[in-house]
C-alpha cells in the first residue's frame, strides 16, 4: 500500500516540543518531568543493572509499548534518533544519587543509586481520535476491500485491486494498492550502521542455523539483549545475544497471550497471558492464568509459596508486532525466611535492649 499527500493540502505541522525526565532507579514509575508544551510525550525510561554487579543499562519504552535496552556507557551523551523523528539524549548520570545543597551530585561512582537526566526534542501525536484504514480480503484473488475512517465524519468503503488508487477519507490523503500477496508476515530486522554513522547502536552477533547434516539456514542480525528465530528447513531455535541463562527444573508453554484495549483506543488495558507448566518425569502438567499484578506460581500449593520454593511469574513485556508471544518475569526467591528471621531478630534484640533490661536498684 502505497500513500500519498495531495500537493495543494493544508499543511498542519504537529507541536514541537522538548522534554526532560529525570529517571530514578529506585522509583522508575514516578520520573520527574518537564515538557515544554505541558503534555507528557509518552516515553518511559528505566535505569539500571538486570543482575548484581552487570553493567548500568538504560530502558526506552515508546509510548506504543515498542523499546529497546541500550548499555549506558554506549549512549551518555550520544543522541539517539527514533524511527517517529524524536532525538533522545541521555545528557547526565549520577552512579549515587544524593542531593547537595539542592543539586543533584553522586556520592562515589558505585551505582547504589543510579540517576539519568534524558532530554527529548520532538512533535507530538494527535490527541484527536486517530483515522485509521481496515483491509480485508476482496471478491477474488489480487482484490482487497477497505474502509477508511477519517478524524472526524462518516467511513469511506469501497473495494480495489493492484495498481488502483483510491481515497481513504483522510483530507488531503490518497492510497494505492501496489501490491498484494496472498500469505506473508511482519519482520523486524536488525541490520548493521554505515561506517561514520553518528547514531549509537549496540553490539550484535550475525547468526544462522546449521544442521547436523550440514544444512544451513539464512543469517541474521541478533542485537545484544534480544533473541531471534533461526531456521533452515524444517528446523527452527530461538536464538538470543547478551542474556544470561538461568536453568529451569520444568517447561513453560504459552498458551494463549491477550492484550485487551481500552474502550474507543487502541491502549492497552491489560495482558493476559494462559500457560502450562510442565514436568516430563512427574508426568504433570498444570495450566495457569497471569495477567498484570495478578502472577502465577508453580510449583502450586501453600507450603511451596510459604518456603519460597516456588517460582513466581509476572508480566515484563510484549512485542505489538507479534502476539503470539510474551515476556515474563520470573522470581525465586528459597531464602527469604531466613532474610525475614533475621530482620526480626534484630527487632527482637532492639526491643530487649529497650524495654527488657532488669530496672536500676536506687540507692538512699
Amino acid at each position: 500500500m502505497e500513500f500519498r499527500e495531495s500537493p495543494d493540502s493544508p499543511k498542519e505541522k504537529p507541536a514541537a516540543f522538548r522534554e526532560t525526565q529525570m529517571i530514578l532507579s529506585r522509583d522508575p514509575d514516578r520520573p520527574i518531568v518537564h515538557n515544554t508544551t505541558g503534555a507528557p510525550s509518552g516515553y518511559r525510561f528505566f535505569v539500571g543493572s538486570r543482575r548484581p554487579g552487570g553493567p548500568v543499562e538504560l530502558e526506552i519504552l515508546r509510548p506504543d509499548g515498542s523499546g529497546e535496552i541500550y548499555s549506558l556507557s554506549e549512549v551518555l551523551e550520544r543522541p539517539l534518533a527514533d524511527p517517529d523523528g524524536t532525538r533522545i539524549l541521555a545528557a547526565r548520570y549520577w552512579p549515587n544519587l544524593i542531593l547537595r545543597d539542592g543539586q543533584p551530585a553522586t556520592d562515589g561512582d558505585r551505582p547504589l543509586n543510579p540517576a539519568v537526566l534524558v532530554m527529548l526534542e520532538g512533535s507530538l501525536r494527535e490527541t484527536s481520535a486517530p483515522a485509521s484504514l481496515v483491509l480485508a480480503p476482496g471478491s477474488a484473488p489480487g482484490r482487497v476491500r477497505f474502509r477508511g475512517q477519517p478524524a472526524t465524519g462518516a467511513p469511506v468503503t469501497g473495494e480495489i485491486g493492484v495498481g488502483e488508487s483510491f481515497s481513504p477519507g483522510w483530507r488531503g490523503w490518497s492510497a494505492r494498492l501496489v501490491a498484494w500477496e496472498p500469505s506473508a508476515r511482519i519482520q523486524t530486522l536488525t541490520v548493521p550502521l554505515a561506517e561514520g554513522d553518528p547514531r549509537a547502536g549496540r553490539p550484535a552477533i550475525h547468526a544462522r542455523l546449521r544442521t547436523g547434516e550440514g544444512k544451513e539456514g539464512e543469517p541474521r542480525w541478533i542485537a545484544s539483549g534480544s533473541s531471534a528465530i533461526l531456521q533452515t528447513g524444517e528446523s527452527a531455535s530461538r536464538i538470543g545475544f547478551g542474556l544470561e541463562l538461568q536453568p529451569l527444573p520444568f517447561t513453560v508453554q504459552l498458551d494463549s497471550f491477550e492484550v485487551p484495549r481500552d474502550p474507543g483506543t487502541e491502549e492497552p488495558a491489560d495482558f493476559i497471558a494462559s500457560v502450562t507448566f510442565a514436568e516430563e518425569k512427574k508426568n504433570l502438567a498444570v495450566p495457569a492464568r497471569l495477567r498484570m499484578n495478578q502472577p502465577a506460581t508453580y510449583p502450586p500449593g501453600l507450603w511451596p509459596q510459604i518456603t519460597g520454593l516456588s517460582y513466581k511469574f509476572s508480566q515484563a513485556g510484549w512485542d505489538p508486532q507479534d502476539l503470539r508471544r510474551t515476556t515474563l518475569q520470573v522470581l525465586y526467591d528459597p531464602g527469604w525466611m531466613l532474610k525475614w528471621s533475621g530482620s526480626l531478630l534484630v527487632v527482637a534484640g532492639i526491643f530487649s535492649m529497650f524495654y527488657l533490661r532488669p530496672p536500676r536498684s536506687s540507692e538512699s
